[in-house]
């Protein structure tokens, strides 16, 4: 009776991180949104698949660097995208950005400047970013509620606002919550959800003084 070889052993699955490779850091990835735009400028939709790798939080990152480094233009469809990518965070769905946000244009010379200023502030907190109280970021009750406070900064930022300084605080701290969802560091979403509520604060301070000088004109006519 003839004898049939034996069968060649299944190869290996391949490993989803082959050995040698160091996961990207943020200013990398940053990098790497410029690098593919090729001197072109880009949609949302293109930045959000060169992100595709990292996941929602980076592309939150990204499209809050904005508010931190002026770009005309791009405030209220950027604090809309957030919004909606919060909500996505908080509920675990996958819902799609608006079309009118995914065809969005950043020119050239926009995203050289975002991504230039912002690459070096990541650079700065790469020194000091580890993971850190794990519980604020792996527990899903904490997750969801990550995302909840991204979308009510996100709000905040998709208001044309005319007050000193009021997309900073909550720009930061959208920043701050993304990336410690990203790279598990629990200390700096405590920072984000500060941030996020010193905005309040701030918004809540500028309406009560808007609304007393309202008082006085109406009451000196």
């Amino acid at each position: 009776m003839t004898t049939l070889p034996a069968p060649l052993p299944a190869p290996d699955p391949t490993p989803l991180d082959p050995p040698g490779l160091e996961p990207h850091t943020l200013s990398e990835d940053l990098q790497n949104i410029l690098d593919r735009a090729a001197g072109r400028a880009i949609t949302v939709e293109e930045i959000e698949h060169i992100l595709s790798g990292r996941g929602v939080a980076m592309l939150i990152f990204v499209l809050a660097a904005p508010f931190i480094v002026p770009a005309p233009g791009l405030s209220v469809p950027f604090g809309i995208a957030i919004c909606v990518l919060g909500l996505r965070l908080a509920a675990g769905s996958r819902t799609a950005l608006p079309r009118f946000i995914r065809t969005k244009a950043v020119s050239n010379i926009a995203l050289t400047r975002i991504v230039n200023c912002v690459a070096a502030v990541a650079r700065f907190l790469e020194r000091y970013i580890r993971p850190r109280m794990p519980f604020l970021r792996r527990h899903p009750s904490m997750v969801h509620l990550i995302g909840v406070a991204i979308m009510t900064s996100g709000f905040i930022l998709s208001l044309p606002l005319p007050i000193p300084f009021s997309n900073l605080f909550p720009a930061v701290s959208i920043m701050c919550l993304a990336t410690g969802f990203m790279e598990r560091d629990g200390l700096l979403v405590l920072l984000g959800y500060l941030f996020g509520f010193v905005s309040w604060v701030y918004l809540a301070f500028w309406w009560k003084l808007i609304a007393g000088w309202s008082q006085q004109f109406l009451h000196w006519l």
